[in-house]
């Protein structure tokens, strides 16, 4: 039976119209994407002019952030109004790259945020060491998040609803996070939780949270928690609290305590602080174990209720053994953390240094930052640790001061200085010393603008030590005038041998660290991240 010229013809139109269409109607657009600029300098989404598309974001778009370099003149944060009244799809943060090595990106504060059911953070933040955080801007919703149901965040940096009450913030049913670092995210809340590479999660923070490989469970350094939620770690996941994350503040010993259902569909390493117990007491299965990092200092004890892992029941953990460890060499990038029962002689460059209780930190250095809970040693006897950014003192903290003559004594010279109140300071005259009456020691040299902040204990402003024979006054507003400086009172000269007990660490360690009190210690840069107290 033929086909009629006529249905031809109208087949073929059909179809070539079915083709025109399928040319010009994309399968799955992309959400169109708007640049802040914030060129009108009004602070409001809702003016054309503050982005850099001249247009005002639109229902399902995407919002980008770029990094600008913070200063004082804006707090080193850029506040935001967000008036639109449009759902946005996700946010993204980028990092640049030319940001001179002493500046940093400004934080952006956004009022509040409307986001579409599912939504997506990207960014540049890809790296655990955090070393080109300061160049990735930090985009914090300080006010209430609506609409929100599933987020997926990947090297974003930032965080929500960082101004709301934490029993009052939202809770998102499913979140995937991978590549956070240590920033802020980490916080969300969620009835599912999915951590990915280089990322964290809170165990108290969903009911059900899964760590995949290189992920890791952010057990709590400085207070008292309990989570019942369901935890499933996969083979190469982490348990840790912050020890990867910056630093932390001295604080007293604390216990987390995991009640739900833990599965190890393979091994987990836990790498704790000194002062942190990890307790599981609910159901504990799978064919993994729980594996000590070679820095943990934690204790784990397993006290299953139905335990039929490869973990027994019992107390798990790792002691440090007293050790030297000597560094060369200039390596910027690179942190250092110095461990209880460890001395490590830095003779080159690092970048942050974290002086852990217990730990000793000496050698002629330069470092990005210093933070110390245990004892700083400058030099080689004598010598200087050169710090470019912030030098701390926390409570448990000690500064060993050698002083051979005024040509020959130890110093730290730094940008910031805060000295905690409990700190102490700990004078040695070598032997062979020589010192005059009117002699100057600028044992700190505080080459920013701002005073030091705090004093030594026992050591008030005008306050007088004696070692050896010497006597000296202490000043913090001396040499320019916000320096340490000690003054010789009298001419001495120092005995044959020491009598101070401040021989060579290196020699000493043991001695070293007695004096020092045996609670753990890690810093958080603020979270005091660098100490910047921006």
């Amino acid at each position: 039976m033929g086909v009629s010229y006529t249905k031809i013809i109208g087949a073929a139109s059909v179809a070539a119209i079915v083709g025109i269409v399928a040319l010009h109607s994309p399968v799955s657009a992309a959400p169109a994407s708007f640049t802040w600029t914030g060129s009108a300098g009004d602070h409001k989404m809702s003016t054309a002019g503050n982005w850099k598309e001249g247009q005002v974001p639109t229902e399902g778009s995407k919002l980008v952030f770029t990094c600008v370099e913070g200063s004082t003149a804006n707090g080193w944060r850029i506040e935001i109004q967000n008036d639109l009244t449009v759902s946005l799809s996700g946010l993204e943060v980028k990092k640049l790259d030319s940001l001179p090595d002493d500046k940093s990106c400004a934080r952006y504060n956004i009022d509040t945020m409307r986001f579409t059911s599912d939504a997506e953070f990207t960014g540049d933040h890809t790296s655990s060491d955090s070393k080109d955080e300061r160049k990735i801007p930090k985009v914090y919703i300080v006010g209430t998040i609506n609409g929100l149901s599933n987020l997926k965040s990947n090297g974003f940096d930032g965080g929500l609803e960082e101004g709301v009450e934490e029993k009052n913030r939202s809770t998102i049913n499913r979140f995937e996070v991978a590549n956070s670092g240590c920033n802020d995210i980490a916080g969300v809340k969620a009835s599912e939780i999915i951590v990915g590479e280089n990322a964290g999660a809170w165990p108290k923070n969903a009911n059900s949270v899964t760590i995949k490989n290189k992920g890791q469970l952010d057990i709590s350094y400085y207070s008292d928690e309990t989570s019942s939620s369901k935890i499933t770690f996969e083979n190469g996941s982490m348990i840790s609290s912050g020890i990867r994350c910056y630093y932390v503040a001295s604080h007293q010993n604390v216990t987390t305590v995991l009640s739900g259902d833990i599965t190890l569909n393979g091994d987990v390493e836990y790498q704790l602080a000194p002062n942190v117990t990890l307790k599981i007491t609910g159901k504990l299965s799978g064919p993994g174990k729980l594996v000590a990092h070679k820095d943990n200092e934690g204790t784990v004890l397993v006290e299953s209720s139905n335990n039929t892992s490869g973990t027994p029941n019992g107390q798990i953990g790792h002691t440090n053994e007293a050790k030297t460890i000597q560094l060369d060499g200039d390596k910027p990038d690179e942190f250092v953390t110095v461990k209880k029962g460890e001395t490590v002689l830095l003779n080159g460059s690092r970048s942050h240094v974290t002086v852990r209780e217990g730990g000793v930190f000496g050698g002629d250095a330069t470092v990005k930052g210093l933070y110390v809970s245990g004892i700083v040693a400058p030099g080689n006897s004598p010598g200087k640790i050169t710090v470019l950014g912030d030098f701390s003192l926390e409570n448990t903290g000690v500064y060993k001061a050698e002083i051979l003559n005024k040509d020959h004594y130890d110093q730290i010279v730094a940008h910031d200085v805060y000295i905690d109140a409990q700190s102490k300071l700990d004078l040695t005259y070598l032997a062979g010393g020589v010192i005059k009456k009117g002699d100057t020691f600028t044992i700190v040299s505080n080459n920013g603008t701002n005073p030091v902040q705090g004093t030594f204990k026992d050591l008030p402003e005008g306050a007088e030590v004696t070692v050896s024979g010497a006597t000296f006054k202490i000043s913090y507003v001396g040499g320019d005038g916000n320096d340490v400086v000690l003054t010789a009172q009298n001419d001495s000269k120092a005995p044959k041998a020491p009598n101070t007990g401040g021989e060579k660490l290196s020699v000493n360690l043991i001695g070293a660290i007695a004096g020092v009190a045996s609670a753990a210690a890690l810093l958080f840069v603020t979270k005091r991240k660098s100490l910047s107290r921006k």
